[in-house]
């Protein structure tokens, strides 16, 4: 298997048997945390999971060429803490017009813009969960204001799984509440936290 990492030859060899493995390996013990993944070709083609399906069914004997392209970890982090406020917004706003679809009862519009924010919201918290292990912040540390991030995280873990047995159960009105109270008021939280965290990275 050929591979080439940020467009040069790379020699050293990669442990795995998948695609996933291979890329946990390269992640864990060769760029040491200081860089992230940003693009990943298989044989000149684009990886996506829509086309090829998920990186642990795609075998090693399958890969002649492998490209992979990376990003600076710490500026990546730093990225995000500058632009979460209006991603948390934009969360927010669908959060809030989800839980007005679920009461007015338009099933499979509702469904479409639910599992939208659902992924949203969890992609957030793998970014900012990213983003305190590369820039090593301190989530038990009180901020100036008293506020306790990891409490906070916490909270918004435990609303994921509320909301999906609200959907287990199609107890409609209790998520349409727990999107429009809870997790609204969980995001502003966050909105007041990122700025507070955000002053000692990035001034």
């Amino acid at each position: 298997m050929e591979v080439l990492l940020d467009n040069k030859p790379y020699a050293t060899p990669l442990d795995g048997t998948t695609l996933q493995d291979i890329l946990c390996d390269l992640m864990n013990n060769h760029l040491g945390g200081e860089r992230t993944l940003k693009e990943v070709k298989i044989n000149g083609q684009l990886f996506e999971y829509a086309v090829m399906g998920q990186p642990v069914d795609i075998f090693r004997d399958q890969i002649g060429r492998l490209e992979i392209e990376t990003l600076d970890a710490r500026e990546v982090a730093m990225h995000f803490l500058r632009q979460a406020d209006g991603y948390l917004r934009t969360i927010v706003l669908s959060s809030e017009k989800v839980a007005e679809l679920f009461r007015i009862g338009d099933e499979r519009e509702t469904n479409e813009h639910y599992l939208h924010t659902l992924d949203s919201l969890q992609l957030f918290m793998q970014v900012l969960s990213t983003t305190q292990d590369t820039l090593g912040l301190d989530f038990n540390h009180a901020l100036d204001d008293g506020t306790w991030p990891e409490l906070h995280l916490e909270r918004l873990s435990s609303l994921v799984q509320e909301m999906l047995t609200a959907q287990e159960q199609e107890d409609w009105i209790l998520l349409a509440d727990l999107l429009q109270y809870d997790l609204v008021n969980a995001l502003n939280i966050w909105r007041e936290i990122i700025p507070q965290i955000s002053r000692g990275v990035l001034s």
